[in-house]
């Protein structure tokens, strides 16, 4: 299937959004379970300062 160029740009940009978001979900889902930031920064690949941050 032909894609052009910049409809393929702005597709890998939305699948990098949508990749981080899931991230972020997973890292408050796991806040959620008890789970600490540390162990949640390791597993959802996040820095711990942004971890910390979902947590106020």
């Amino acid at each position: 299937m032909y894609i052009p160029i910049a409809l393929r740009d702005q597709a890998d940009d939305l699948l990098a959004r949508g990749r981080e978001e899931g991230k972020r979900e997973m890292a408050r889902n796991l806040l959620a379970n008890g789970f600490t930031p540390d162990v949640i920064a390791k597993s959802a690949g996040l820095p711990l300062e942004q971890i910390q941050g979902m947590m106020n």
